[in-house]
């Protein structure tokens, strides 16, 4: 990261990085969550939908819509951080604005301030129903950046 220039990837493999930091976490898997656009500073998470992420059939419960925005809003923040380095959750904020009905819902995070130490990022996300786009959800994200060594000691 740049004084400078903040959305300058600190790891050139930051798309691969992010990847696998994120889906490769049990509770990615067990949402289902894709990432399918993957930027410096900003990410698409996309959930596709299933009975088991609703609470009644076609709704999305919001605990599916929070973890979208999650996944969209911290991995948007990963893609800026040297390989060396993970944000982990100090705060997260959702605004329930619609129901989430339809396909899937798509997430679309963006970093607002990348910071060597703490780093905020925001999600909105969207549910798809028949290709239209509705604004269900927005969310705020706060991490501590920490090195990654001192978590697997």
């Amino acid at each position: 990261m740049s004084a400078r220039d903040p959305l300058i990837p600190a790891d050139p493999d930051f798309a691969e990085t992010v990847r696998r930091n994120t889906l490769g976490m049990p509770i990615a898997r067990l949402f289902g969550v894709e990432f399918t656009d993957i930027g410096p500073g900003h990410l698409e998470a996309v959930l596709p939908y299933r009975d088991e992420l609703s609470y009644r059939p076609g709704h999305f419960q919001g605990a599916a819509v929070s973890a979208v925005a999650y996944f969209a809003a911290t991995s948007a923040l990963g893609t800026l951080l040297p390989a060396d380095r993970i944000g982990l959750t100090l705060d997260q904020n959702v605004k329930f604005l619609a129901p989430a009905t339809g396909e899937r819902l798509v997430a679309r995070g963006h970093t607002i301030s990348a910071g060597y130490s703490v780093s905020v990022g925001v999600a909105n996300v969207y549910a798809i129903r028949d290709g239209k786009e509705t604004l269900c959800a927005t969310a705020q994200v706060t991490v501590r950046n920490v090195d990654r060594k001192k978590l697997e000691s």
